[in-house]
């Protein structure tokens, strides 16, 4: 499952998976477990299983380092989720919890293992980030890196995942703490439910192995089908929230249950079936899945079942199996050193353009990271992990640990704050400036006044405000966003206005809200917003990743131009950024197709007595307007963007323009935008856009000449307009 904006972010799986503290400071991480009769294998560490972290980090590594090469590389994330789920859960079937005493010594090992290197990553890269990250970006770097350390970040990222105007920022460099966060959930939650169920065992006098089973089968059934069910609802939010994701964790529960109840599989060729076989799955997932692979749902079964196979198989004393392969030392070690690795590497990827001052890093560069990536996770698993874990005095006492808790949290808490402080500070100056939007030279002005040809305006406001500056419509909440099933409208003006006007289309269509509504209020019309974010207004299915979102769209458009038809509008203002695909139409037909949508649209509006005007769609930047602007303070030129790639086909303007005359008319700025080919990123003192083609509410406003007369001129001849 790819981020929502079609790239793939942060699907990192935490390494974080250990039974038991080691036995001795100087050995390494083990997976262990007593043994007892149903275990012929002794304790210790098992290298298959940390073979198996090594193929795991390797393939979420080299996905985020080339993830045009290896395009499901995500499936190591359900890998570590496995391994967790196995080892944690074997460990309270062998070491039952039996009171408070032993609930919180869990949890106290717990926090030994993964608290402080991760508090120590998210503090370097919190610096990192307000050195030589954007000022945009900043404060979202902060408020995450205070719900990483609150294991609450795959909430915050399920939050925003379905928010089609924040799919081009920037990737976070701690959004990877998404999965940690899962499996920190899991940790709280899971030793709780299986000291129940032993408690319940006891109370009943019966074998422990029963309750557990009904425990690991009650909650992973649940979570499978639910994540199933909404994978194809909203894949965007099901691919970062706890529930759709505990039924693999409870995979790897439900194996180590079966090895507690003493059933292995036996024999040569099963064993030798079973490792093979299941790294076949891992690794052909890893290839062969993509960022449009429906994800977690039932395609994750495969990695997860193959992780399963593997550890099932014991392949350690297996000569048929892969044990010369992963038994080295090199392999071993980044099993050993995995969890740093996973830590380290995500804000390296994410910062690193910054520092080298290009986006386009090149594979020696890339390799240079990894070598610098690996070097830190090396001193953090000497010295911060191993450290903090073997340490005698906070080993011997679950207070300290708790204690280290608190202070962990406390010191990001206080460097998220003061990160945010700072960030505020910095752009106080600009908030106070009150922008006239009507003044000589002032935004769309410096194109539109020849008097304005080379004069230098004074930048009236900072990326930071300009990210903020955005039309009402979206303050107001008038959004219907995936997945397409809200019918919210907002009106603008009295009620009983002589003169209505419709706003409908897509994000593209809001960002014209605020010239639009500053008219209707001048003249006392009327104004209703039937505004979808990415769900253009043709009466064709739109591709999207599941069938409920295409049926949705085109029922909500169906609703919005129901609305309209039976609404006695004397005017509908239609504008929308035609990018998503047509169902089942080739892309060299789509905008033909497109077009004659658009035609049979306006002219079910037109029959229904109503006006049409068109707005041409604005040019689109290649990134976010404000972040480049912060990035490149000093030469804004850098983040102009050439007009013949910015300017898309517009099919809706097309089809107006083609018959523009008394009932239909097209409204086009893009000459108020660009200049010479160009399109900068800041005009008369304004930055253009809020995100990467979303016009902010002040450049906006500075476009009301041309947009109030292009509607006074569609409503000629209507009474009272």
């Amino acid at each position: 499952m790819a981020a929502p904006d079609g790239t793939s972010a942060a699907v990192v799986g935490a390494p974080t998976d250990v039974a038991a503290e080691p036995a001795s400071p100087g050995s390494a991480a083990r997976d262990e477990a007593p043994a007892t009769a149903a275990q012929s294998v002794p304790a210790g560490p098992r290298k298959d299983i940390q073979a198996l972290r090594a193929v795991a980090v390797a393939l979420v590594v080299l996905y985020h380092f080339w993830p045009q090469r290896l395009t499901g590389g995500y499936v190591g994330v359900d890998v570590f989720f496995v391994i967790s789920g196995f080892l944690i859960t074997l460990h309270l079937l062998e070491r039952p919890i039996r009171g408070t005493k032993d609930l919180f010594a869990f949890w106290a090992r717990r926090v030994r293992r993964l608290i402080p290197a991760a508090t120590v990553v998210l503090l370097v890269t919190l610096v990192a980030s307000m050195v030589w990250l954007p000022q945009t970006v900043h404060a979202r770097v902060a408020k995450e890196v205070l719900a990483s350390a609150f294991y609450v970040e795959n909430w915050m990222l399920a939050l925003t995942s379905t928010d089609y105007l924040a799919t081009d920022q920037l990737h976070s460099p701690t959004q990877h703490y998404w999965s940690l966060s899962v499996e920190e959930q899991f940790y709280i939650v899971w030793p709780v439910l299986i000291g129940l169920a032993y408690l319940v065992s006891r109370r009943f006098g019966r074998s422990f192995r029963f309750p557990p089973l009904l425990v690991i089968g009650a909650v992973s059934l649940a979570s499978l089908a639910w994540s199933a069910w909404f994978t194809g609802e909203d894949a965007a939010q099901a691919y970062f929230v706890t529930t759709t994701r505990v039924w693999e964790l409870g995979v790897g529960a439900a194996l180590a249950a079966a090895v507690h109840a003493g059933l292995r599989p036996r024999g040569v060729l099963v064993r030798s079936a079973l490792v093979w076989g299941g790294l076949a799955a891992i690794l052909w997932s890893a290839v062969a899945f993509t960022g449009a692979t429906p994800f977690p749902g039932v395609a994750a079964l495969l990695p997860t079942v193959g992780a399963a196979a593997v550890i099932a198989a014991r392949s350690d004393d297996l000569r048929a199996g892969p044990r010369r392969l992963w038994s080295g030392r090199p392999v071993q070690w980044l099993g050993d050193v995995s969890y740093s690795v996973y830590l380290w590497h995500w804000p390296a990827i994410a910062i690193a353009p910054f520092v080298l001052d290009d986006d386009n890093v090149t594979w020696p560069q890339k390799l240079l990271i990894l070598v610098v990536v690996l070097g830190l996770s090396a001193v953090t698993k000497r010295w911060v992990e191993d450290a903090m874990r073997f340490t005698p005095r906070l080993a011997r006492s679950t207070r300290r640990s708790f204690v280290l808790l608190a202070v962990c949290l406390a010191v990001s808490a206080s460097a998220s704050g003061l990160a945010l402080w700072q960030t505020a500070r910095a752009t106080a100056a600009t908030d106070a400036v009150v922008i006239d939007s009507d003044a000589a030279c002032v935004g769309a002005d410096a194109l539109r006044t020849a008097s304005c040809a080379g004069r230098q305006t004074e930048m009236l406001t900072n990326p930071v405000r300009a990210a903020d500056d955005k039309p009402d419509v979206y303050a107001d909440d008038c959004w219907n966003n995936r997945p397409f099933t809200r019918h919210k409208v907002c009106t603008y003006g009295p009620r009983n206005a002589p003169v209505r006007v419709a706003l409908y289309g897509n994000s593209h269509a809001g960002q014209w809200q605020p010239p639009i509504v500053r008219t209707a209020k001048e003249r006392g019309w009327r104004v209703d917003t039937y505004i979808a974010s990415e769900c253009y207004s043709v009466d064709v299915p739109i591709f999207f990743p599941t069938k409920a979102l295409e049926d949705n769209c085109m029922d909500w458009n169906a609703w919005a131009r129901g609305e309209i038809t039976s609404g006695k509008y004397d005017l509908v203002v239609m504008s929308d950024r035609t990018f998503q695909p047509l169902k089942d139409v080739a892309a060299a037909e789509k905008p033909a197709v497109a077009k004659q949508a658009y035609n049979r649209v306006i002219d079910g509006f037109v029959a229904s007595g109503a006006r049409v005007l068109a707005i041409r769609d604005t040019p689109a930047a290649a990134a976010s307007v404000p972040d480049c602007v912060a990035r490149y303070a000093d030469d804004v030129e850098r983040c102009a963007t050439s007009q013949k790639k910015g300017l898309e086909p517009d099919p809706l303007a097309e089809a107006a323009r083609a018959r523009a005359g008394t009932d239909v008319s097209l409204l086009e700025v893009t000459d108020l935008l660009c200049k010479d080919g160009s399109c900068p990123a800041v005009l008369g003192g304004l930055i253009t856009y809020f995100d990467h083609g979303h016009m902010t509410k002040s450049f906006s406003l500075t476009l009301f000449p041309e947009v109030s007369r292009a509607l006074r001129g569609a409503l000629e001849g209507v009474p009272d307009a």
